[in-house]
């Protein structure tokens, strides 16, 4: 229990995880998502421990942040690393998928210069399973996700999650499905906590601007309450929140279709984003516990979220190159605008859970929830053509193409009215899903601090999803139009270029024009209104049983899981418009053993050892999907109905000491996994035939089975509480820093099961660090933190023509916080400090040049905000 008198944790343990700790919570990932959205942060205000006095320094912030972390990994049952609620707060972290990425051996994997997803030990967020106070949750999955089972967690707010657990060692009351690890997000209770009320409002500027318009100011806010009633026997916890963003991103570098090395590429140009992003979302839960032997709770919540991008694509195409003058001739010129709508159409979820302490060692947990969601994406799209010719200089440093058009060919290149209309492209989805689970546990725990253990436990899942999607294309209009109405020019240079203007359309204009029109209207036409749609589901039934040993210095957990997991798929005969649906199931069993071992080598000294199997389950959706429509290179992917599970066996050990009165840390972490049936974004070559009836080099996206693939790894991790040994005030600095270096491997085969060759795995670094240097100041604080990824590989072909590589990357952030009185804090925010890149590569090591290069400018961000409790 907290209390005003300091900082207890909830251990973090097998008796506990699904008993005492799955009390305070059990909403699900899209009640995270209703509540709080990225809103600002307000350390102990939002039913968090008061400060804790040591001599005559108060603990608060990022130090009382890193105690409680230490003590969890120390009283763990398992492997694991922990996110206590400030360290989740006091940065500029987008999302929670950010800040989870500052936790050794986690990888943030983006999209946009947001934070989606989490890997784990050098493995995709396909191998990771997320559970909310150890319950398995459901996502509100966007409708193009790589993967549905990875957890988006653009959406899931850092201020609702008390804190988060990173469980890297199975042990039998984890779900299977878990090769990489477990991250578990531990929320708030009302009834073990103080009451609160809370608001925060903040304002934020992103500074990357393009056309056409300016980038206005971001906002987001929360109210959030919570309180115990009638003596602690009922519990209210209610949050509301808004997010409303405004950044832009541009591709200033982006080329297709290589050349020689010393020649302009197919197309040379880029890319240039704006973005609106608006959420927002309610939670309630709640609470009972009437006696000390029966408590549970009843929540729901609702979220809803939309994205508007504008894309907008300038390019030069089709040049042809005169590597000795270093000039060109003969170039087209070619625009693309977009108008994309995407987000969550409502997601409403309603959950409980019932905890009884039937006997004097034995309780009972009876949890449910249910979950309905629909994700959408609206995308039209026009393309224009510009016949030029043109002509101009071009350079090179190996990597980017730099072009400089001569000024009669600027002059037409810039003209809107020389941009002839090249096809209008419209593609819509939309994606139910639903969620349902019951899970039954029973715990028969130990006699005091030493003894054995028993618990037991049942878990039925049931996945369905709906997915429906139109595509059109019209090209070459047979009746009068006039096109040239929507196009415009706006005065900015592009970068890399000495354009002074760029070419824009109103594509939202363009749109109701040509679907007016209709596809009677135009020569050349595609497409399809339900040759795509399918459905499926997935069942899941679970069974475990574990012992739990504890003497003075020794601890082990071990025991034997069985789940059974069905599938059924219906799509389309042959993927053909309005053809009848075709039904595929399969069903597959397997035992899952798994132990870990705990011993204390001494007083703060701990040696741990677990081994484990693990299962990871296909994407649904990939044994169901057809085709998605092609890009204006041809891009386009597919499913596979014959996908295998990945099966994996698991090795780890730890060493850990804790230091300075057990508020500081030392920790070295070992592993190794052996996986089977390994999936992979397989890229396979074909020739496509663009718009001119030219035929470039292209690929198709399909996910495969690969032959083994193995990952080993040393994570090293550093918490020092404070520097004593300097003078005042720097003696109130601390550090946060730790270090993973992974290796791995992984056989592709061909279609007769023969290794082609050996790659690392997908979302696979080699080498990630973090370090966060701190102050706690009686009322200043201040944190600097950077991160580092190494390059990883994120699609793969066969033979290696068509690998997806982004480049190693960093970032800083920076957050000042200065506490007024104890009701007020003001503060100050620098997203991406430096203004760091991106950049992603899709390498031909057969041809031995790129298909394709792009470098992505996010920009920096400033917020400013205050926070008030009650």
């Amino acid at each position: 229990m907290e209390g005003p008198e300091g900082d207890k944790l909830r251990k973090v343990g097998i008796m506990t995880m699904s008993g005492t700790t799955s009390r305070i919570g059990g909403i699900s990932l899209l009640a995270l998502a209703a509540a709080l959205a990225a809103g600002p942060a307000l350390a102990q205000a939002e039913g968090q421990a008061a400060p804790t006095a040591v001599g005559e320094l108060i603990v608060t912030g990022q130090r009382l942040a890193n105690r409680r972390a230490v003590e969890a990994k120390r009283e763990s049952a398992t492997i694991s690393d922990v996110l206590a609620a400030d360290d989740l707060n006091r940065l500029p972290d987008q999302n929670l998928a950010e800040a989870l990425g500052r936790v050794p051996g986690v990888t943030a994997f983006q999209d946009e210069g947001a934070g989606l997803y989490v890997g784990v030990r050098g493995l995709s967020q396909e191998f990771v399973n997320l559970t909310i106070d150890g319950v398995e949750v459901s996502s509100a999955s966007r409708t193009w996700d790589p993967n549905l089972r990875g957890a988006n967690l653009e959406a899931v707010p850092s201020t609702f999650v008390r804190q988060v657990e990173v469980l890297k060692a199975m042990t039998p009351d984890l779900d299977g499905d878990a090769i990489a690890g477990t991250v578990n997000l531990v929320t708030r209770s009302a009834l073990d906590a103080r009451p609160w009320f809370s608001a925060g409002l903040a304002a934020g500027q992103y500074e990357e601007d393009v056309p056409d318009s300016e980038t206005g100011l971001s906002g987001k806010g929360s109210l959030s309450f919570g309180r115990a009633f009638a003596d602690g026997a009922l519990g209210v916890v209610l949050d509301a929140n808004f997010r409303s963003v405004e950044r832009d991103n541009l591709k200033p570098d982006a080329w297709f279709g290589a050349k020689a090395a010393d020649e302009l590429p197919e197309e040379v140009g880029g890319y240039f984003y704006e973005r609106e992003e608006t959420s927002y979302g309610l939670v309630g839960k709640l609470e009972f516990r009437p006696t000390a032997e029966l408590s549970g709770f009843v929540s729901a919540s609702y979220s809803d979220s939309d994205t508007h991008v504008a894309k907008n694509k300038n390019a030069l195409y089709g040049a042809v190159s005169n590597p000795a003058a270093m000039s060109f001739t003969r170039a087209v010129g070619t625009a693309r605008n977009d108008d994309v709508d995407y987000g969550v159409d409502g997601a409403l979820t309603f959950a409980a859970e019932v905890d009884w302490r039937v006997g004097p060692q034995t309780d009972l947990a009876l949890k449910a929830s249910t979950s309905q969601s629909a994700s959408y994406q609206d995308d039209p799209r026009v393309d224009w053509y510009n016949g030029g010719p043109l002509s101009g200089t071009y350079s090179t440093d190996g990597e980017r193409f730099l072009y400089d058009l001569d000024a009669a060919s600027q002059a037409v290149f810039l003209n809107p009215a020389a941009y002839g209309f090249n096809g209008y492209r419209r593609f819509r989805e939309r994606l139910e899903k639903g969620v349902d689970v019951v899970r039954l546990d029973l715990a028969h725990e130990r006699q005091g601090e030493t003894g054995l253990g028993f618990q037991f436990g049942a878990k039925w899942k049931s996945t369905d999803l709906d997915y429906t999607a139109s595509y059109l294309r019209w090209r070459n209009p047979t009746v009068p139009v006039d096109f040239a109405q929507f196009v415009s020019r706006a005065d900015w240079t592009f970068p890399g270029t000495s354009n002074p203007a760029v070419v824009l359309a109103d594509i939202g204009a363009l749109s109701a024009y040509a679907e007016a029109i209709g596809a009677g209207g135009f020569r050349r036409t595609e497409g399809y209104d339900n040759a795509n749609d399918y459905t499926a589901k997935e069942a899941v039934l679970a069974a475990y049983g574990l012992a739990d040993l504890r003497t003075e210095r020794l601890r082990i957990v071990g025991g034997l899981r069985y789940e059974r997991t069905e599938v059924e798929a219906r799509n389309r005969f042959n993927h053909a418009e309005d053809g009848a649906f075709v039904e595929t199931s399969g069903d597959y069993g397997d035992w899952l053993p798994s132990a870990v071992m705990t011993y204390d080598l001494a007083e703060g000294f701990r040696l741990r050892l677990a081994a484990s199997r693990a299962i990871g389950r296909p994407d649904v959706r990939d044994l169901a999907r057809g085709e998605t429509p092609p890009d204006d290179n041809g891009v386009y992917e597919r499913g596979n109905p014959d996908l295998e599970p990945r099966r994996a066996t698991n090795l780890d050990a730890a060493l850990e000491y804790d230091f300075d009165g057990g508020a500081s840390l030392v920790s070295i972490s070992l592993f190794h996994k052996d996986i089977d049936n390994e999936i992979y974004d397989l890229q396979t070559p074909y020739l496509f035939t663009d718009d001119t009836g030219a035929q470039i080099n292209s690929y198709f996206v399909q996910p495969d089975n690969a032959g083994g693939a193995r990952v080993s790894g040393i994570e090293i991790g550093l918490t020092k509480d404070r520097f004593s040994f300097l003078p005042a005030p720097f003696n109130r600095l601390g550090l946060s820093a730790n270090l993973t270096l992974n290796r791995g491997e992984m056989d592709l085969v061909d279609a007769g099961g023969a290794v082609v060759r050996t790659v690392d795995p997908e979302g696979l670094s080699e080498r990630l660090a973090n370090a966060t240097l701190f102050y706690e100041g009686e009322r200043l604080s201040a944190r600097l933190a950077w991160r580092y990824a190494s390059e990883q590989t994120q699609q793969l072909s066969v033979d290696g023509s068509a690998d997806l590589i982004l480049d190693d990357y960093q970032q800083t952030d920076l957050h000042l916080a200065y506490r007024v009185n104890k009701r007020l804090e003001l503060f100050g925010e620098v997203w991406n400090l430096f203004e760091d890149e991106q950049t992603f590569t899709n390498a031909d090591f057969v041809a031995g040049l790129p298909n394709w290069y792009e470098k992505v400018r996010y920009g920096r961000a400033v917020w400013m905000g205050l926070n008030l409790k009650f």
